[in-house]
């Protein structure tokens, strides 16, 4: 994903949590409203009980104590008229029900029970409080029971009324700070609204008779929903802003400059970071670098440029080796059918004239012979020669696969066991040019321990020396020489000593008369010159 898509994703992300904050903050606001208004709805209805509570607790006692001075056998004008207080009507009433005497304002001569109702009391008690309607009107009723005495004549329930007129319902609404009205039964199936408290009022059976509804003033706003409501466009419109002043600096700051650094990348052009490499910030500090970096890949190309023509070089001048090689090859294949072959028909030519010479030349017999031998060691040195000249045998075998042929062809000097032990891996690591001078010395070394040692087993390895250097071992059991004999044997050590100083060997030689002679080459594959 690019750079600007990241980013627009991050401005989206922005605008996202914007409005995911906005609605939390709504949905908290929403959530603390509710809870605010529940705990004020449980204390609205609990001031509206205590205000009905308090509103007719003096209404009970009066009628509480009012029976209890009739049952005392008190007079009944040291009882008072309850028409100077709150009660509207007063009752007292016999266990059947009957009316004993009434103490009430006009229209409410008689008791809003039946008498019925009031005989079933005995066996079914109703409330301290309930309420009853006559003449329209809704009344508060409170009854006290006395002790049922004979004959029935006498009062047993004290039964009085209270009405719930206009007035009462203004203090009500003064006393809870809303407002109070009375409503039919039907009304208490609807569900109250909020911020309006109901309670029903049921006569001594549990039927609602009226419904109180207490309706409160609707709540202010609060101070956040005050601040708010009204600022919300400039709240919305000041976020737009800002994230339009980000995007921009975003543009200017990031993306242009990031811009520039990738088109220098894409067009492999410096030129175009050049006005960043003056900044200071940290994009200046990444033009530098890409500069820096454009000034090197340029160096490189010229390095690339330069090992191009270099190995150009080297495959014209191996083109010429090879072509080298080749004329060496052939010429070992003409020394080989044309020298060889003649000196082999010279050899043939003197047997031939031996054959002829009458019996008692000795001296004639022994020139034969010495001229044969010389035809002979002619014919070892060219074939010597020939193999020097085709080191392209060992490029088509490893270097223990030619030491071992080598050893089978050096066998027909003599009946002697020659044995090999070649390192492979180590072999690998010896240039071209070390395997065609251990191969020689290996020739020149096998074949004197042949012919002039008479040895009868030749042993010849490739192991590890230290680290890093390697070993060369040519050992036999033949007669071996002394040391001060060096000189007189011929050019044999010496032609092993040059060729040991073209590869790079410490070349140590150690023999005795009688115990063999034993070769040391040590050398560094990689400091070979």
């Amino acid at each position: 994903m690019s750079i600007p898509a990241r980013f627009g994703l991050l401005l989206g992300a922005m605008l996202l949590g914007l409005g995911s904050a906005l609605f939390l903050q709504h949905w908290l606001e929403r959530r603390s409203d509710a809870a605010e208004r529940l705990a004020l709805a449980q204390q609205q209805a609990r001031e509206l009980d205590h205000w009905l509570n308090a509103t007719g607790s003096s209404f009970g006692r009066y009628v509480s104590d009012y029976a209890r001075a009739l049952a005392a056998g008190e007079e009944d004008s040291n009882l008072g008229d309850p028409l100077d207080s709150d009660v509207a009507a007063l009752w007292l009433l016999r266990a059947d029900g009957t009316l004993q005497r009434a103490i009430a304002a006009p229209g409410l001569l008689q008791p809003p029970v039946s008498a019925t109702e009031i005989a079933a009391w005995a066996q079914s008690p109703p409330p301290d409080q309930f309420f009853a309607e006559a003449g329209g009107r809704l009344l508060e009723m409170r009854v006290a029971r006395l002790p049922v005495a004979e004959p029935t004549d006498q009062v047993a329930w004290v039964l009085a009324a209270k009405p719930w007129d206009e007035s009462h319902l203004r203090l009500i609404s003064h006393l809870t700070g809303g407002t109070a009205i009375l409503t039919p039964p039907a009304a208490t199936t609807a569900k109250a609204a909020v911020g309006t408290e109901t309670r029903p009022l049921a006569d001594w059976q549990g039927a609602t008779r009226r419904v109180l509804k207490v309706k409160y003033p609707e709540e202010a706003p609060t101070l956040l929903q005050w601040a708010i409501a009204p600022h919300l466009p400039l709240f919305l419109s000041f976020a737009f802003l800002l994230m339009v002043a980000f995007g921009l600096s975003l543009q200017q700051w990031v993306l242009r400059p990031l811009g520039r650094i990738d088109a220098s990348l894409q067009q492999d052009d410096a030129r175009l970071i050049q006005e960043l490499c003056a900044s200071t910030d940290e994009f200046g500090r990444v033009a530098r670098l890409l500069d820096k970096a454009h000034t090197q890949r340029d160096r490189l190309k010229e390095e690339i440029e330069k090992r191009r023509r270099t190995e150009q070089a080297l495959l014209a001048s191996e083109d010429q080796l090879r072509r080298t090689l080749d004329e060496r090859i052939r010429l070992g294949r003409d020394l080989h059918d044309g020298v060889i072959q003649s000196l082999y028909a010279c050899g043939m030519g003197l047997a031939g004239v031996r054959s002829l010479l009458p019996s008692g030349q000795t001296e004639a017999v022994a020139r034969l012979e010495q001229i044969r031998d010389a035809l002979n060691t002619t014919i070892h040195d060219v074939r010597n020669f020939i193999t020097g000249l085709e080191p392209e045998l060992l490029r088509q075998q490893t270097f223990a696969q030619a030491i071992a042929e080598l050893l089978v062809q050096m066998r027909e000097l003599g009946e002697a066991r020659c044995t090999s032990d070649i390192d492979g891996a180590l072999a690998d690591r010896l240039s071209l040019s070390q395997r065609a001078n251990l191969l020689q010395i290996t020739r020149e070394a096998v074949s004197n321990a042949l012919r002039h040692g008479q040895a009868r087993t030749v042993q010849v390895a490739l192991r590890r020396e230290g680290n890093n250097g390697l070993l060369f071992e040519i050992s036999d059991d033949g007669r071996g020489f002394a040391a001060d004999r060096t000189e007189k044997n011929g050019h044999g050590l010496a032609n092993l000593a040059q060729r040991a100083r073209e590869m790079g060997a410490a070349f140590t030689t150690r023999s005795e008369p009688g115990r063999g002679t034993h070769l040391r080459f040590t050398f560094n594959p990689q400091a070979a010159p």
